[in-house]
């Protein structure tokens, strides 16, 4: 009688470590597909991050007596929040809606803040025949 006991003892606790072993062995075998998946997902976007759209005001674009395109403007931070990197994006389009060509231009010296409340001027020429409308659009990031 003793030994069917022991022998039932023998065989749930093999059973157990079985088991475990079993349970181990699976975890070690997802456990590397799940951490590379988690670093395939990408990266979440914060809205610190992310540049901050400003005002544009007294657009002029036009003909210069050069025969390129004048951009002018004056860009306002009305924002709460100290900008670096002010950037004008214009975009030049013919009169069949194509884009001709889009341009990036830093209108604030490196390192500078960009106060909120500050303004500042742009006046720049762009190489292009044909323009019938535009899009200019002003944006920077937020200092750190």
């Amino acid at each position: 009688m003793m030994s069917k006991i022991l022998c039932g003892i023998r065989f749930n606790f093999n059973g157990i470590c079985l088991y475990a072993m079993a349970s181990i062995a699976l975890f070690a075998i997802l456990s590397p597909h799940s951490a590379q998946s988690q670093e395939q997902q990408g990266t979440v976007s914060r809205l610190a991050d992310m540049p901050i759209s400003l005002k544009i005001d007294n657009i002029y674009v036009g003909d210069s007596p050069t025969g390129l395109i004048v951009v002018k403007g004056t860009v306002h931070n009305n924002s709460t929040e100290n900008i670096v990197n002010v950037k004008v994006k214009v975009d030049l389009f013919d009169s069949d809606n194509d884009l001709i060509i889009e341009t990036q231009r830093f209108i604030t010296p490196a390192s500078s803040i960009f106060k909120p409340g500050y303004e500042r001027n742009f006046d720049f020429l762009v190489t292009a025949r044909d323009v019938d409308h535009y899009n200019i659009s002003a944006y920077g990031d937020k200092a750190q």
